[in-house]
């Protein structure tokens, strides 16, 4: 499957989640809870607002959600009620609210369309919604139904850029006397910052919604609820470049989901032929699965052969029968190697120097040029209007620091310029592509730790599908997860990486570090090498780091694999001292190349054939002020 990341519109979310939700404390989710409705709400078009572009993704959203709610967590057809397009008036939403309230049951309202500040209050746009500003639904009110919890996926703050690069679930419906973010009230238990459409394989659907159907199916029950928003929080932060403003109140850290699933088989046909569910696999990922992935039941006893990927749904054959409603796991992942790094042009850009760039670009072997709306791209190239050169920024508008020019110059001398730097970007979306935090299999817990100024636990990563039990020395308690800020460092301060090793095999470890104001960095684990090889029943400490620049983002890549690095080790010159060394673009895709190869079973091909069971990259996203 190709997911090429098209029309990526950032904006805000707001996702309430039900505290009633989570408070199984066992068995299945549908056995556990109470009786409870949901009323999913999808609006593309808005005939009655002139001028306001229809939105894509807002149907795909709705039924994401429901097949989640139905395969994943045991809801049944009739426990949801569906308002889309017209038939989402601001009277048919306030009656069908009004029957479900009276029915006593607690409800999800879930709305995926266009959000508004009326009156500097956060609203709905529904679908008869005009510029004077009927057809709203304040938020204050929706807040008032007894028993409601939200879900929404849409914008209540203009948005923090302008331009067509990107397209907004947000529209104004009167002057604004002040910008930034609209407050939302303090009862919700959970919101985001964050609004945006993108395309799955031509299939328009909303990223905050995808990204939370992944953790919330794919983590489920293995984990707390607050390692997923925390999973959710971290993935939207990097693949965007922004600020995501998650706001808990009240979800208790400890209660968990039914057991998590990547798949669910949705139909069947002859010679086992199967449709499945894909909504609990990353959509960063699926842009790049290729047919002929495996996924398997949960004991492996049952292989599905994926022949394609069609959006949020696959084609595949399984090697046996499987019924509707079968969950599926993630077993073996095929990318191809002809990746490339998707880069848009500013808006702002002049037409000659659009033009100039795109000539430019098309020189750059590993470069594919993103034209319109449509296509979420990996960076966007712009050009300082106070000094005249070409950089680099992330989608909402974050400008790295290393593509920074000091001088004017022309669209061919500044991509020449960019080049390693477009290269280090591609090592790096390599590397986000071995994230597999929720399907690997290896035995292996590592930790992040604050030594200075003070010592803390701040955070502890497992695969939650690891056939081997957690070890209890690893059971201590984490600090509350504060999803209203990233994790953020001082200059100055230190903290340190450790790994267990709880399985029964030796691992292989590796660590690089991308730092949007550097590039890639390769992390020096013992004096001579850039390797470890930690035994089984190990824990050691990995890297202890001093972080002595700021930096906007900060991700380190642990990548743990049974298999030896052997190519890498000979891409690799000795490390000289043990601080973090910078790669040149072409030497970090270079070395991140030659370790996917490391991990492949078909290291020849023209595709990487990777078995998640078998290495476990994890990502530790933070700042540095």
């Amino acid at each position: 499957m190709r997911f090429s990341r098209r029309s990526f519109l950032y904006g805000a979310a707001a996702l309430t989640l039900m505290p009633w939700f989570w408070r199984a404390t066992g068995g299945s989710v549908a056995d556990a809870l109470p009786p409870w409705r949901a009323l999913l709400i999808g609006i593309n078009h808005y005939p009655q607002l002139a001028g306001v572009p229809p939105l894509a993704g807002c149907l795909t959203d709705v039924e994401l959600v429901r097949t989640l709610l139905i395969e994943g967590w045991g809801l049944t057809d009739s426990d949801i009620t569906l308002l889309t397009e017209q038939a989402a008036t601001l009277d048919a939403v306030r009656e069908t609210l009004g029957v479900l309230e009276h029915s006593g049951q607690p409800l999800l309202f879930y709305f995926s369309g266009y959000g508004t500040l009326w009156q500097q209050q956060p609203a709905l746009v529904l679908a008869n919604a005009t510029a004077a500003g009927q057809g709203i639904l304040p938020l204050s009110e929706l807040l008032r139904t007894k028993g409601v919890q939200l879900w929404l996926d849409t914008r209540f703050s203009p948005p923090p850029i302008a331009g067509g690069t990107l397209r907004w679930r947000f529209v104004p419906l009167q002057s604004l006397e002040a910008r930034g973010r609209a407050q939302i009230p303090k009862d919700h238990v959970l919101w985001a910052d964050l609004g945006v459409e993108t395309h799955l394989n031509g299939l328009p659907v909303g990223l905050f919604t995808a990204s939370c159907s992944h953790y919330l199916a794919a983590v489920g029950g293995d984990r707390s609820l607050a390692t997923s928003l925390m999973y959710i929080a971290d993935e939207l932060r990097w693949q965007t470049g922004a600020e995501i403003y998650l706001v808990s109140n009240g979800v208790p850290g400890n209660l968990t989901l039914s057991r998590g699933f990547d798949g669910v088989v949705h139909a069947t046909g002859h010679d086992r032929a199967l449709q499945v569910w894909c909504g609990g696999l990353s959509p960063w990922l699926l842009a790049h699965c290729h047919p002929h992935s495996r996924w398997s039941t949960a004991d492996g006893a049952i292989v599905v052969d994926m022949m394609s990927f069609n959006g949020i749904l696959a084609q595949g054959v399984s090697s046996q029968p499987l019924q509707v409603g079968d969950r599926l796991y993630e077993q073996q992942r095929r990318l191809g190697k002809n990746l490339h790094l998707q880069v848009a042009l500013d808006t702002k850009l002049s037409k000659i120097e659009r033009v100039d760039a795109i000539n430019a670009l098309t020189n750059e072997e590993k470069v594919a040029v993103l034209n319109g709306s449509d296509s979420l791209p990996d960076v966007v190239l712009t050009k300082s209007e106070t000094v005249g050169s070409y950089g680099l920024e992330w989608p909402v508008g974050t400008l790295l620091q290393p593509s920074c020019g000091g001088t004017t110059e022309a669209a061919k001398v500044g991509i020449r310029r960019l080049s390693p730097l477009l290269s280090a970007l591609l090592a790096q979306k390599w590397l986000t592509l071995t994230l597999n935090p929720t399907s690997s299999q290896v035995a292996v817990c590592t930790t992040l730790e604050q030594l200075s100024p003070t010592a803390k636990l701040l955070s502890r990563q497992s695969p939650p599908r690891s056939p081997t039990p957690f070890p209890d020395v690893l059971s201590t308690k984490l600090p509350a997860t504060n999803l209203e800020t990233p994790l953020t460092l001082a200059k100055g301060e230190t903290c340190r990486w450790s790994l267990y090793n709880y399985g029964d095999r030796p691992l292989n470890i590796v660590a690089f570090a991308w730092d949007s104001n550097q590039g890639i960095l390769l992390l020096p684990l013992q004096p001579q090498s850039w390797q470890l090889v930690v035994a089984p029943g190990l824990n050691v400490p990995l890297y202890t780091w001093t972080l002595n620049h700021p930096c906007q983002w900060l991700k380190v890549f642990i990548i743990s694999s049974h298999r030896p690095f052997t190519r890498f080790s000979q891409l690799s010159s000795h490390p000289n001292h043990s601080e973090p060394f910078l790669l040149s673009g072409e030497e970090s895709l270079a070395l991140v190349l030659g370790l996917l190869t490391d991990l492949s079973s078909e290291p020849e091909g023209n595709e990487f054939c990777l078995d998640v069971r078998e290495w476990c990259t994890q990502g530790f996203t933070l700042r540095v002020v």
